[in-house]
C-alpha cells in the first residue's frame, strides 16, 4: 500500500530492497546566466566527500552496504537517488544526510569533479542522439532557463568559484525544499522517526522562490528553421523538431497526450512509426513526445535516418505534423488511445521505482497528490472534443525548431536541392556548444 508520512512517500513490499530519492525542487533551470550546469557540479562535489569522508571512502562505504547512489539533474528537479538491502537502510540514509548536511567541499575535489563533468561534455560529443538533445534544447528554448544543458558548460563550469559552489547547494539544497521518497521493504511506522534523527541538522528554512524567468513561457520559433550542426564523416542524420507546449499542470496536458500519443507514441500504429518506418522505411525510429515540466514543457520529436533519406523524411514528418494539426484524430483513434496509455500506465506503475519516480515528478511539477493513482480514471474521463480542443490550441506545426547532426556540406546540398531557402539553414560546429 502507499504511504504519505511528512512528505515521505513509500510502498511497502515483500521485497528486501529500497529504493530511494532524495529531490530537490531545483534543477538546472535555477542555474544562473554564465553559470550553466551550477547546480549539477554542486550535487556532485558533495556526493563526493562528505562527513569525514573522502571520496573513495564514500564509495567503499556503500559497496559496502550493497547500495547505489547516483546524482540526477533534470531542469526542475535534481535527485540523489539509489537503492539499497532493506537491512542497511539506515546507515545508507546516514550516508545522504551526510552530504546533505555535512559535505566537505575540499577544493581538490572540485577540481576534479569539475574535470569529470566536463569529459563527460566531451564524451557526450561522441554520441549524435544526445549532442542533438544538447543542440535542439538550446535551439527551442534559447536563453529561457530550460535551455540550460543540465551537464553544463565548460566555460561556466571553469567560472565558478568554490564559494559560488557552495553557496548555491546549501541554498538549494535543504529545508522545504526537498522531497523525501522511498519505495520497498521499509516500515512506515519507524521511517518518520528515522529521517528526523538522521537528518537533523537539516535546514528547515523556506524553499528558495523560483527562478521568475523559469515560469516565463518561452519565446516560440518562427516558421521552420533548421540548425544544422556540422559534424565530420556522418552516414546517417539525427533529427529533432519540436515547439513549446504546455505546463504539466495545464488542464490541457492530459489530453494532449493523447493526441500526441496517437502521433508520435510508441505504439507501432501511430501516425509516425505508421508512416515513417513501417510503410516507408524512411528512417529507423520516429518518435514525439510531451515533457512534464513545471514551466512550458515542449512538444518535441525524434527521427534517425540515412542522410540519403532525410531530406525525404523531414518533408514527411512536416506534412504529416501540419496535418495532425489542422485535422485532429476520429473519436475512434482517440478511444484508441485512450486504452493504450491507461494500460501503459498501469504496467509503468507495476514497477516500483517508477512509480516512485511518477510521484516525486508529479510533486516537482505541481500535480495533485493523487495525480498519479488517478491518472487512468482521468485519461478515461475524456472526451474527443477535449482531445481535439488541446491539440487545436497547443500544436504550432508551423513553427517548428529544427536541429540535426549531420555533415554540414552533404546535408545542405541536399536541402537546397529541396529548395529549401539557405537563409533557413544555420550551421553550427558540433564541438562549439
Amino acid at each position: 500500500r502507499d504511504w504519505s508520512v511528512t512528505g515521505v512517500q513509500t510502498c511497502a513490499l515483500p521485497i528486501s530492497l529500497v529504493h530511494v530519492v532524495i529531490a530537490s525542487r531545483s534543477g538546472s533551470a535555477t542555474d544562473p546566466r554564465h553559470r550553466e550546469g551550477l547546480t549539477n557540479l554542486a550535487a556532485e562535489w558533495a556526493r563526493h566527500g562528505a562527513g569525514g569522508r573522502s571520496r573513495s571512502e564514500m564509495d567503499e562505504a556503500l559497496d559496502a552496504l550493497g547500495a547505489t547512489l547516483e546524482v540526477r539533474t533534470e531542469p526542475d528537479s535534481t535527485r540523489f537517488e539509489g537503492e539499497v538491502l532493506a537491512r542497511n537502510l539506515d546507515r545508507y540514509l546516514a550516508i545522504v544526510a551526510d552530504m546533505l548536511v555535512r559535505p566537505t567541499f575540499a577544493a581538490a575535489e572540485l577540481a576534479r569533479t569539475r574535470r569529470e563533468l566536463e569529459g563527460q561534455i566531451d564524451e557526450l560529443r561522441n554520441d549524435d542522439r544526445a549532442l542533438c538533445g544538447r543542440f535542439f534544447t538550446r535551439n527551442l528554448y534559447g536563453e529561457h532557463p530550460y535551455g540550460h544543458p543540465p551537464e553544463g558548460l565548460k566555460p561556466a563550469l571553469d567560472a565558478a568559484s568554490a564559494s559560488e559552489v557552495a553557496a548555491h547547494f546549501h541554498r538549494h539544497f535543504g529545508g522545504r525544499n526537498l522531497i523525501f521518497a522511498l519505495a520497498g521493504d521499509v516500515d512506515p511506522e519507524t521511517l518518520d522517526a528515522t529521517l528526523a534523527r538522521v537528518f537533523r541538522g537539516l535546514p528547515d528554512g523556506p524553499a528558495p522562490p523560483p527562478n521568475p524567468l523559469e515560469l516565463r513561457d518561452p519565446v516560440p520559433p518562427k516558421g521552420w528553421r533548421i540548425q544544422l550542426v556540422d559534424k565530420p564523416d556522418r552516414q546517417q542524420t539525427q533529427l529533432m523538431f519540436g515547439h513549446p507546449a504546455l505546463r504539466a499542470s495545464d488542464r490541457d496536458y492530459l489530453p494532449l497526450s493523447i493526441g500526441l500519443a496517437a502521433f508520435g507514441g510508441r505504439a507501432m500504429n501511430a501516425t509516425l512509426m505508421d508512416e515513417v518506418r513501417r510503410k516507408r522505411g524512411l528512417a529507423y525510429g520516429a518518435y514525439l513526445i510531451l515533457d512534464e515540466r513545471r514551466g512550458v514543457g515542449a512538444a518535441a520529436g525524434w527521427v534517425f535516418s540515412g542522410t540519403d533519406k532525410t531530406v525525404a523524411t523531414l518533408k514527411l514528418v512536416l506534412k504529416l505534423y501540419v496535418s495532425f494539426m489542422d485535422k485532429g484524430l476520429a473519436p475512434t483513434e482517440i478511444a484508441f488511445f485512450q486504452r493504450f496509455l491507461i494500460g501503459s500506465h498501469a504496467s509503468e506503475m507495476d514497477v516500483p521505482e517508477h512509480r516512485l519516480d511518477a510521484r516525486v515528478g508529479a510533486e516537482i511539477v505541481g500535480l495533485p497528490p493523487d495525480f498519479v493513482d488517478t491518472t487512468p480514471a482521468r485519461i478515461g474521463a475524456l472526451t474527443a472534443a477535449e482531445v481535439n480542443a488541446a491539440i487545436k490550441r497547443h500544436v504550432h506545426a508551423r513553427d517548428l525548431a529544427i536541429t540535426m547532426v549531420a555533415t554540414a556540406p552533404v546535408m545542405k546540398k541536399l536541402l537546397l536541392g529541396a529548395k529549401l531557402q539557405e537563409s533557413a539553414i544555420d550551421v553550427v560546429p558540433y564541438d562549439g556548444y
